[in-house]
């Protein structure tokens, strides 16, 4: 009578190498067999797409109207030299938080430093309000998609 013997190895199921059947981890491709029962990879929307795209349009715009209140506030508003100095001061903090909008927009995109998404989504509610709202709340409902 002849017993076959038992098999020693087995295919990762990630790579299709072949593996030692009591390896945890394949050292060809990293899979974790000790995580069997895992939950399936996470689907993937478009939503922090979508909203950080509205979050860099509402950067951009903040650019745009710091830009205006920098370089031509005092054209455009025919006003005295003490409050053109103070155009200057508002149009640069424009800029600033239209930067720091982009920024946040980028980082949604990426699905990257949820928190810092939300920063640039909130900062970018000074361009063009609803852009940076609407791309904010897809930003904050897609949480669980971001690393």
């Amino acid at each position: 009578m002849s017993s076959t013997p038992a098999q020693s190895t087995r295919n990762c199921v990630s790579c299709g190498r072949a593996i030692s059947w009591d390896a945890n981890v394949c050292p060809y491709c990293g899979h974790d067999f000790r995580m069997a029962g895992a939950a399936a990879p996470k689907k993937e929307s478009a939503m922090p797409l979508v909203g950080g795209i509205l979050i860099i349009i509402g950067g951009l715009i903040e650019l745009v109207v710091g830009g205006v209140l920098i370089t031509g506030g005092t054209a455009l508003f025919d006003v005295t030299m003490g409050v053109s100095g103070i155009l200057a001061v508002c149009g640069a903090i424009f800029v600033l938080l239209g930067l720091i909008a982009l920024l946040g927009g980028i980082f949604a995109i990426q699905r990257k430093h949820f928190g810092l998404a939300v920063v640039g989504g909130v900062l970018g509610l000074g361009g063009y309000l609803i852009f940076a709202l609407v791309g904010l709340i897809l930003v904050a409902v897609s949480r669980d998609e971001f690393s």
